[in-house]
Protein backbone atom coordinates (compact mmCIF):
# COMPACT_ATOMS: atom_id res chain seq x y z
CA UNK A 1 0.00 0.00 0.00
CA UNK A 2 1.22 3.37 -0.96
CA UNK A 3 -0.25 6.33 0.33
CA UNK A 4 1.02 9.83 -1.00
CA UNK A 5 0.62 13.60 0.60
CA UNK A 6 0.19 16.06 -2.08
CA UNK A 7 0.46 19.63 -1.99
CA UNK A 8 3.10 20.16 1.19
CA UNK A 9 4.08 23.43 0.19
CA UNK A 10 0.53 25.07 0.74
CA UNK A 11 0.01 26.78 4.15
CA UNK A 12 -3.06 25.33 5.49
CA UNK A 13 -4.55 24.40 8.86
CA UNK A 14 -7.24 22.16 9.45
CA UNK A 15 -9.87 22.43 11.79
CA UNK A 16 -12.41 19.66 10.49
CA UNK A 17 -15.08 19.07 13.22
CA UNK A 18 -15.68 15.41 11.85
CA UNK A 19 -12.64 12.97 10.08
CA UNK A 20 -11.60 9.65 10.05
CA UNK A 21 -7.74 8.89 11.50
CA UNK A 22 -7.88 5.09 10.65
CA UNK A 23 -10.08 2.79 8.68
CA UNK A 24 -9.68 -1.15 8.59
CA UNK A 25 -12.12 -3.49 6.43
CA UNK A 26 -12.48 -7.45 6.48
CA UNK A 27 -13.52 -9.88 3.97
CA UNK A 28 -15.60 -6.52 2.47
CA UNK A 29 -15.97 -6.43 -1.51
CA UNK A 30 -12.52 -6.84 -3.04
CA UNK A 31 -10.99 -6.40 0.18
CA UNK A 32 -9.64 -9.68 2.56
CA UNK A 33 -7.84 -6.70 4.64
CA UNK A 34 -7.61 -3.37 4.30
CA UNK A 35 -6.00 -0.81 6.41
CA UNK A 36 -5.82 3.14 5.75
CA UNK A 37 -3.62 5.37 8.51
CA UNK A 38 -5.61 8.95 7.60
CA UNK A 39 -4.88 12.31 8.47
CA UNK A 40 -7.67 15.11 8.98
CA UNK A 41 -6.99 16.30 5.34
CA UNK A 42 -9.41 15.57 2.15
CA UNK A 43 -9.02 11.92 1.07
CA UNK A 44 -8.10 11.12 -3.00
CA UNK A 45 -8.65 8.03 -3.56
CA UNK A 46 -7.18 7.41 -7.82
CA UNK A 47 -6.95 4.36 -9.01
CA UNK A 48 -8.36 2.38 -12.42
CA UNK A 49 -12.04 1.55 -12.71
CA UNK A 50 -13.14 -1.71 -10.63
CA UNK A 51 -9.76 -1.72 -8.49
CA UNK A 52 -12.01 -1.46 -5.68
CA UNK A 53 -11.98 2.61 -5.05
CA UNK A 54 -16.20 2.46 -4.58
CA UNK A 55 -15.58 -0.02 -2.07
CA UNK A 56 -13.73 1.88 0.20
CA UNK A 57 -16.39 4.64 0.12
CA UNK A 58 -18.63 2.19 0.85
CA UNK A 59 -16.45 0.91 3.58
CA UNK A 60 -16.91 4.64 5.02
CA UNK A 61 -20.57 4.91 5.03
CA UNK A 62 -21.11 1.95 7.16
CA UNK A 63 -19.76 4.14 9.99
CA UNK A 64 -23.22 5.28 10.06
CA UNK A 65 -26.87 4.00 9.77
CA UNK A 66 -28.47 2.40 7.19
CA UNK A 67 -27.55 0.08 4.28
CA UNK A 68 -24.41 2.32 2.87
CA UNK A 69 -23.88 4.24 -0.62
CA UNK A 70 -25.45 1.35 -3.01
CA UNK A 71 -28.08 0.01 -0.41
CA UNK A 72 -26.25 -3.46 -0.77
CA UNK A 73 -27.66 -6.46 0.86
CA UNK A 74 -25.15 -8.09 3.63
CA UNK A 75 -24.22 -11.19 1.24
CA UNK A 76 -23.12 -8.90 -1.71
CA UNK A 77 -20.30 -7.22 1.30
CA UNK A 78 -18.52 -10.68 1.79
CA UNK A 79 -14.95 -10.74 0.03
CA UNK A 80 -15.00 -12.80 -3.23
CA UNK A 81 -12.71 -15.28 -2.08
CA UNK A 82 -14.10 -15.87 1.54
CA UNK A 83 -14.16 -19.00 2.87
CA UNK A 84 -16.19 -20.47 5.33
CA UNK A 85 -14.60 -23.82 6.32
CA UNK A 86 -11.39 -21.50 7.72
CA UNK A 87 -12.41 -17.91 8.79
CA UNK A 88 -15.40 -19.36 11.10
CA UNK A 89 -17.57 -16.87 12.32
CA UNK A 90 -17.77 -13.46 10.61
CA UNK A 91 -18.51 -12.79 7.39
CA UNK A 92 -16.93 -8.57 7.17
CA UNK A 93 -16.38 -6.13 9.21
CA UNK A 94 -15.11 -2.93 9.21
CA UNK A 95 -13.13 -0.42 11.85
CA UNK A 96 -12.93 3.04 12.23
CA UNK A 97 -11.25 5.50 14.81
CA UNK A 98 -13.21 8.51 13.75
CA UNK A 99 -12.46 12.20 15.26
CA UNK A 100 -16.12 13.83 16.27
CA UNK A 101 -17.26 15.81 19.15
CA UNK A 102 -13.68 17.10 19.93
CA UNK A 103 -12.79 13.35 20.78
CA UNK A 104 -11.91 9.72 19.20
CA UNK A 105 -13.80 7.06 18.86
CA UNK A 106 -13.74 3.86 18.02
CA UNK A 107 -16.55 2.34 15.60
CA UNK A 108 -16.81 -1.29 14.85
CA UNK A 109 -19.35 -2.45 12.73
CA UNK A 110 -20.08 -6.06 11.00
CA UNK A 111 -22.26 -9.12 10.59
CA UNK A 112 -21.90 -12.76 12.25
CA UNK A 113 -22.17 -15.65 10.37
CA UNK A 114 -25.90 -17.41 10.56
CA UNK A 115 -26.81 -13.60 11.87
CA UNK A 116 -28.05 -11.39 9.13
CA UNK A 117 -28.17 -8.46 11.53
CA UNK A 118 -25.33 -5.92 11.75
CA UNK A 119 -23.59 -5.93 14.74
CA UNK A 120 -22.29 -2.22 15.72
CA UNK A 121 -19.92 -0.90 19.10
CA UNK A 122 -18.66 1.99 19.90
CA UNK A 123 -15.82 2.25 22.57
CA UNK A 124 -16.07 -1.76 22.78
CA UNK A 125 -19.85 -1.29 23.67
CA UNK A 126 -22.82 -2.79 21.87
CA UNK A 127 -25.27 0.20 20.81
CA UNK A 128 -28.06 0.07 18.34
CA UNK A 129 -27.34 1.09 14.92
CA UNK A 130 -29.33 4.37 15.29
CA UNK A 131 -26.57 5.25 17.95
CA UNK A 132 -24.08 5.91 14.87
CA UNK A 133 -26.59 8.37 13.33
CA UNK A 134 -26.24 10.37 16.60
CA UNK A 135 -22.16 10.21 16.66
CA UNK A 136 -21.16 10.59 12.62
CA UNK A 137 -22.75 11.84 9.92
CA UNK A 138 -22.13 11.00 6.28
CA UNK A 139 -23.51 11.95 2.58
CA UNK A 140 -22.59 11.27 -0.80
CA UNK A 141 -22.96 11.85 -3.83
CA UNK A 142 -22.52 9.16 -6.79
CA UNK A 143 -23.48 8.86 -10.42
CA UNK A 144 -26.25 6.59 -9.77
CA UNK A 145 -28.13 9.21 -7.75
CA UNK A 146 -29.05 10.43 -10.96
CA UNK A 147 -30.64 7.72 -12.29
CA UNK A 148 -33.17 8.66 -9.39
CA UNK A 149 -34.54 11.96 -11.40
CA UNK A 150 -35.91 9.62 -14.43
CA UNK A 151 -36.99 6.77 -12.49
CA UNK A 152 -40.60 6.30 -10.81
CA UNK A 153 -41.53 8.24 -8.12
CA UNK A 154 -41.33 5.98 -5.47
CA UNK A 155 -37.68 5.75 -6.31
CA UNK A 156 -37.85 9.82 -6.03
CA UNK A 157 -39.48 9.26 -2.60
CA UNK A 158 -36.85 6.82 -1.59
CA UNK A 159 -34.51 9.48 -1.84
CA UNK A 160 -35.66 12.72 -0.08
CA UNK A 161 -36.71 10.30 2.65
CA UNK A 162 -33.06 9.65 2.98
CA UNK A 163 -32.04 13.20 3.32
CA UNK A 164 -34.92 13.36 5.85
CA UNK A 165 -34.51 10.88 8.04
CA UNK A 166 -30.18 12.39 8.35
CA UNK A 167 -31.82 15.36 10.07
CA UNK A 168 -34.36 13.23 11.16
CA UNK A 169 -33.73 9.82 12.56
CA UNK A 170 -37.21 9.20 13.49
CA UNK A 171 -38.76 9.42 9.96
CA UNK A 172 -37.77 5.99 8.68
CA UNK A 173 -39.58 4.54 11.40
CA UNK A 174 -42.44 5.95 10.38
CA UNK A 175 -42.51 4.80 6.97
CA UNK A 176 -41.11 1.34 8.08
CA UNK A 177 -44.34 1.73 9.88
CA UNK A 178 -46.77 3.05 7.96
CA UNK A 179 -45.48 0.75 4.95
CA UNK A 180 -46.08 -2.38 7.30
CA UNK A 181 -49.90 -1.45 8.19
CA UNK A 182 -50.85 -0.93 4.97
CA UNK A 183 -49.56 -4.48 3.39
CA UNK A 184 -51.56 -5.69 6.48
CA UNK A 185 -54.42 -4.05 5.98
CA UNK A 186 -54.47 -5.65 2.05
CA UNK A 187 -53.97 -9.24 3.68
CA UNK A 188 -56.98 -8.74 5.80
CA UNK A 189 -59.59 -7.22 2.68
CA UNK A 190 -57.74 -9.94 0.28
CA UNK A 191 -58.52 -12.93 3.26
CA UNK A 192 -62.14 -11.19 3.97
CA UNK A 193 -60.95 -11.16 7.54
CA UNK A 194 -64.21 -9.83 9.78
CA UNK A 195 -62.14 -8.57 12.58
CA UNK A 196 -63.70 -5.16 12.14
CA UNK A 197 -62.32 -3.99 15.38
CA UNK A 198 -58.80 -5.09 14.43
CA UNK A 199 -58.65 -3.54 10.72
CA UNK A 200 -59.95 -0.46 12.27
CA UNK A 201 -57.29 -0.12 14.51
CA UNK A 202 -54.98 -0.73 11.74
CA UNK A 203 -56.50 1.94 9.47
CA UNK A 204 -56.71 4.69 12.47
CA UNK A 205 -53.11 3.79 12.98
CA UNK A 206 -52.05 4.16 9.01
CA UNK A 207 -53.74 7.74 9.35
CA UNK A 208 -52.53 8.95 12.20
CA UNK A 209 -48.72 8.12 10.83
CA UNK A 210 -50.04 9.30 7.60
CA UNK A 211 -50.33 12.70 9.20
CA UNK A 212 -46.68 12.54 10.68
CA UNK A 213 -44.66 11.95 7.57
CA UNK A 214 -46.28 14.68 6.01
CA UNK A 215 -45.44 16.62 8.71
CA UNK A 216 -42.31 15.06 8.66
CA UNK A 217 -41.26 16.00 4.78
CA UNK A 218 -43.43 19.43 4.50
CA UNK A 219 -40.55 20.43 7.98
CA UNK A 220 -37.16 19.28 5.57
CA UNK A 221 -38.82 21.22 2.97
CA UNK A 222 -39.15 24.75 4.43
CA UNK A 223 -36.08 23.76 6.37
CA UNK A 224 -34.26 23.11 2.86
CA UNK A 225 -35.72 26.36 1.28
CA UNK A 226 -34.57 28.10 4.13
CA UNK A 227 -30.69 27.30 3.92
CA UNK A 228 -30.87 27.83 -0.25
CA UNK A 229 -32.35 31.39 0.28
CA UNK A 230 -29.98 32.16 2.75
CA UNK A 231 -27.89 35.63 1.25
CA UNK A 232 -24.45 34.29 2.93
CA UNK A 233 -25.24 30.80 0.89
CA UNK A 234 -25.71 32.56 -2.61
CA UNK A 235 -23.24 30.91 -5.29
CA UNK A 236 -23.20 31.36 -9.04
CA UNK A 237 -22.04 27.86 -9.89
CA UNK A 238 -24.22 25.66 -7.63
CA UNK A 239 -27.86 27.53 -8.37
CA UNK A 240 -30.54 27.70 -5.99
CA UNK A 241 -33.37 25.12 -6.21
CA UNK A 242 -36.95 24.33 -5.05
CA UNK A 243 -37.96 21.88 -3.14
CA UNK A 244 -42.07 20.76 -3.60
CA UNK A 245 -43.78 17.34 -2.34
CA UNK A 246 -47.26 17.59 -3.89
CA UNK A 247 -50.45 14.84 -3.87
CA UNK A 248 -53.60 14.93 -2.97
CA UNK A 249 -53.22 14.37 0.66
CA UNK A 250 -51.54 17.09 1.08
CA UNK A 251 -53.84 19.27 -0.36
CA UNK A 252 -56.10 17.73 2.04
CA UNK A 253 -53.99 17.94 5.38
CA UNK A 254 -53.05 21.67 4.25
CA UNK A 255 -57.21 22.78 3.86
CA UNK A 256 -59.14 20.88 6.38
CA UNK A 257 -56.22 20.29 8.95
CA UNK A 258 -55.64 17.28 11.18
CA UNK A 259 -58.75 16.53 12.71
CA UNK A 260 -60.97 16.67 9.91
CA UNK A 261 -58.00 15.12 7.46
CA UNK A 262 -57.82 12.25 9.95
CA UNK A 263 -61.99 11.86 9.73
CA UNK A 264 -61.50 12.05 5.71
CA UNK A 265 -59.17 9.45 5.32
CA UNK A 266 -61.40 7.33 7.50
CA UNK A 267 -63.90 7.41 5.53
CA UNK A 268 -61.87 6.64 2.30
CA UNK A 269 -60.45 3.66 3.77
CA UNK A 270 -63.83 2.30 5.14
CA UNK A 271 -65.19 3.36 2.13
CA UNK A 272 -62.72 1.30 -0.06
CA UNK A 273 -62.67 -1.35 1.86
CA UNK A 274 -66.33 -2.39 1.91
CA UNK A 275 -65.76 -2.00 -1.91
CA UNK A 276 -63.04 -4.50 -1.90
CA UNK A 277 -60.54 -2.17 -3.03
CA UNK A 278 -57.44 -1.57 -0.97
CA UNK A 279 -55.59 1.76 -2.64
CA UNK A 280 -56.26 4.80 -0.97
CA UNK A 281 -54.38 8.45 -1.17
CA UNK A 282 -51.66 8.72 1.66
CA UNK A 283 -47.98 9.91 1.53
CA UNK A 284 -47.08 6.68 -0.37
CA UNK A 285 -48.54 8.50 -3.52
CA UNK A 286 -46.97 11.79 -3.14
CA UNK A 287 -44.69 13.72 -5.70
CA UNK A 288 -41.18 14.61 -5.34
CA UNK A 289 -40.26 17.75 -7.64
CA UNK A 290 -37.07 19.39 -7.91
CA UNK A 291 -36.56 22.44 -9.94
CA UNK A 292 -34.52 25.75 -10.32
CA UNK A 293 -35.62 28.66 -8.11
CA UNK A 294 -35.18 31.28 -10.85
CA UNK A 295 -36.46 29.17 -14.40
CA UNK A 296 -38.85 26.61 -12.24
CA UNK A 297 -37.48 24.07 -15.09
CA UNK A 298 -37.65 21.02 -13.20
CA UNK A 299 -34.65 18.59 -13.03
CA UNK A 300 -36.14 16.22 -15.46
CA UNK A 301 -35.99 18.06 -18.17
CA UNK A 302 -32.52 19.32 -17.22
CA UNK A 303 -29.30 18.20 -19.40
CA UNK A 304 -27.50 15.38 -17.90
CA UNK A 305 -24.71 18.48 -16.84
CA UNK A 306 -27.09 20.17 -15.59
CA UNK A 307 -28.62 17.53 -13.61
CA UNK A 308 -25.67 16.88 -11.90
CA UNK A 309 -24.76 20.43 -10.94
CA UNK A 310 -28.37 20.99 -9.14
CA UNK A 311 -27.68 17.50 -7.73
CA UNK A 312 -24.41 18.86 -6.31
CA UNK A 313 -26.17 22.31 -5.30
CA UNK A 314 -28.67 19.91 -3.04
CA UNK A 315 -26.45 17.61 -1.44
CA UNK A 316 -24.62 20.95 -0.19
CA UNK A 317 -27.26 22.75 0.78
CA UNK A 318 -28.17 19.95 2.88
CA UNK A 319 -24.78 19.27 4.62
CA UNK A 320 -25.26 23.34 5.39
CA UNK A 321 -28.56 22.42 7.05
CA UNK A 322 -26.81 19.55 8.92
CA UNK A 323 -24.54 21.42 10.48
CA UNK A 324 -27.28 24.43 11.46
CA UNK A 325 -29.01 21.35 13.46
CA UNK A 326 -26.06 19.07 14.93
CA UNK A 327 -23.40 21.82 14.88
CA UNK A 328 -21.48 19.50 12.40
CA UNK A 329 -21.21 19.04 8.69
CA UNK A 330 -21.46 15.67 7.53
CA UNK A 331 -18.07 13.15 6.16
CA UNK A 332 -18.98 14.03 2.33
CA UNK A 333 -18.27 10.81 0.08
CA UNK A 334 -18.32 12.25 -3.83
CA UNK A 335 -18.03 9.14 -6.24
CA UNK A 336 -16.78 9.53 -9.58
CA UNK A 337 -17.60 13.39 -9.57
CA UNK A 338 -14.47 15.00 -11.09
CA UNK A 339 -14.74 13.60 -14.20
CA UNK A 340 -18.02 14.63 -15.04
CA UNK A 341 -17.72 17.98 -14.52
CA UNK A 342 -16.28 20.89 -16.84
CA UNK A 343 -13.39 23.01 -15.70
CA UNK A 344 -15.49 25.61 -14.06
CA UNK A 345 -17.56 23.17 -12.14
CA UNK A 346 -14.68 21.64 -11.28
CA UNK A 347 -12.72 24.30 -9.63
CA UNK A 348 -15.69 25.72 -7.65
CA UNK A 349 -16.34 22.16 -5.98
CA UNK A 350 -12.76 22.25 -5.19
CA UNK A 351 -13.19 25.65 -3.39
CA UNK A 352 -16.30 24.16 -1.46
CA UNK A 353 -14.60 21.39 -0.50
CA UNK A 354 -11.39 22.97 0.48
CA UNK A 355 -13.23 25.13 2.80
CA UNK A 356 -15.37 22.29 4.24
CA UNK A 357 -15.74 21.57 7.90
CA UNK A 358 -15.50 17.97 7.97
CA UNK A 359 -13.42 15.03 5.62
CA UNK A 360 -14.25 14.54 1.67
CA UNK A 361 -13.32 12.02 -0.02
CA UNK A 362 -13.17 12.09 -3.73
CA UNK A 363 -12.25 8.92 -6.14
CA UNK A 364 -10.89 9.69 -9.74
CA UNK A 365 -8.97 7.63 -12.18
CA UNK A 366 -6.11 10.49 -13.04
CA UNK A 367 -4.65 12.35 -9.97
CA UNK A 368 -3.82 15.00 -12.56
CA UNK A 369 -7.07 16.62 -12.06
CA UNK A 370 -6.34 17.69 -8.84
CA UNK A 371 -3.18 19.70 -9.29
CA UNK A 372 -4.59 23.33 -8.80
CA UNK A 373 -6.30 22.33 -5.52
CA UNK A 374 -6.63 24.56 -3.40
CA UNK A 375 -5.75 22.97 -0.01
CA UNK A 376 -3.34 20.13 1.27
CA UNK A 377 -5.15 16.41 0.54
CA UNK A 378 -3.77 12.86 0.95
CA UNK A 379 -3.67 10.83 -2.14
CA UNK A 380 -4.04 7.21 -1.95
CA UNK A 381 -3.33 5.21 -5.34
CA UNK A 382 -5.77 2.33 -4.86
CA UNK A 383 -4.05 0.08 -7.86
CA UNK A 384 -1.15 -0.41 -5.55
CA UNK A 385 -3.30 -1.72 -2.40
CA UNK A 386 -2.86 -5.01 -1.67
CA UNK A 387 -6.30 -6.68 -1.77
CA UNK A 388 -5.55 -10.46 -1.01
CA UNK A 389 -2.75 -11.60 1.67
CA UNK A 390 -2.24 -13.24 4.78
CA UNK A 391 -2.49 -11.56 7.87
CA UNK A 392 -3.32 -12.19 11.35
CA UNK A 393 -6.97 -12.15 11.48
CA UNK A 394 -8.51 -8.68 12.85
CA UNK A 395 -12.09 -9.75 12.30
CA UNK A 396 -14.03 -8.73 15.84
CA UNK A 397 -14.36 -5.36 14.67
CA UNK A 398 -18.29 -5.89 15.68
Amino acid sequence: MEQTQVNKNINFVNNKQLFIKQIKASYFRNYKNLELNLSADNIVLVGHNGVGKTNILEAVSYLTSGRGIRKAKSKDLIFKKFDDRFYEDLFWGVHASVFAMNKTFEIGTGIQKNNNSRLVKINGDLVKQADLSKLVKISWITPQMLLVFHNGMQEKRRFIDRLINISNPNHVGLLYRYEFLIKERVKIINNFNSNKNWIDTIENDIVNLSIKIIESRKRFVSEMQNIFFRSDLKEDFFPDICLKIAGKAEELLDSLGKEKYHSKIIEILRKNRNNGISSFIGPHKSELLIFKRHSKQEIRYCSTGEQKIMLISLIFKHCYLMESIYKQTPILLLDDIIEHLDEIHRRALFEKTSVYKSQCWFTCTNSRAFNDYPASYKSIDVNKLQKDYPKKRELNYA
